[in-house]
C-alpha cells in the first residue's frame, strides 16, 4: 500500500521538486518477541532529512520530547505521534483524496499544509503570499515554505 501512495504522493510534486524531495516508510520492530512496530515517516529534499515521525530523532535534535499536544505539537515541532502509523496515514488519506489544494493550504494541520507546500498544484501567486507571510509560521514549517518559493523564482 505504501508503494502506491508514494508513487501518487510523488506525482503531485511540483515539478523542480520531482527527483529531489522523496518519501520513505519504515517500520521498526523492537526485538524478534515482541509486536511492538515504530512506523516512521521521512522526507527527505536533496538527501538531507528534513521531516521525520520518529520520536528518538526529536529527542536528539531538541534534547528532550515535548509534551503531545495535537495540532500544537505539530506546529511548534513539526511532530507527530505516529508510533501506529495511523495518524500519518489518516494525514495523507485526507491531503490525497479528500481535500482540496485550497483546503489543505489553509488547513489547520500543519503536516497536511507541508504536503501541499510541495503539492504543483499550488499556484506562484500563493507561493509568494506564503512566502510574504513566513514570520507568522514556526521555524521549522518556514524552510519548506522557501524551498518552494526558491524553486518558483528558478523556473
Amino acid at each position: 500500500m505504501w508503494s502506491k501512495t508514494r508513487q501518487v504522493l510523488e506525482s503531485r510534486l511540483a515539478n523542480d521538486l520531482k527527483g529531489r524531495v522523496g518519501y520513505h516508510w519504515d517500520v521498526y520492530r523492537r526485538d524478534g518477541k515482541c509486536r511492538t512496530e515504530c512506523h516512521v515517516l521521512s522526507i527527505f529534499v536533496d538527501g538531507t532529512c528534513w521531516f521525520h515521525t520518529d520520536q528518538r530523532f526529536w529527542d536528539v535534535k531538541y534534547g528532550a520530547r515535548p509534551e503531545p499536544r495535537d495540532n500544537d505539537i505539530i506546529r511548534e515541532f513539526g511532530l507527530i505521534e505516529n508510533y501506529w502509523g495511523d495518524t500519518v496515514s489518516e494525514y495523507i488519506h485526507q491531503f490525497l483524496n479528500v481535500l482540496s489544494i485550497d483546503e489543505a493550504i489553509a488547513h489547520d494541520n500543519y503536516f497536511i499544509r507541508l504536503l501541499a507546500i510541495m503539492d504543483a498544484r499550488l499556484g506562484k501567486r500563493r507561493i509568494k503570499v506564503l512566502a510574504a507571510n513566513l514570520g507568522n509560521e514556526p521555524e521549522w514549517f518556514r524552510k519548506w515554505i522557501l524551498l518552494r518559493a526558491r524553486t518558483e523564482k528558478s523556473t
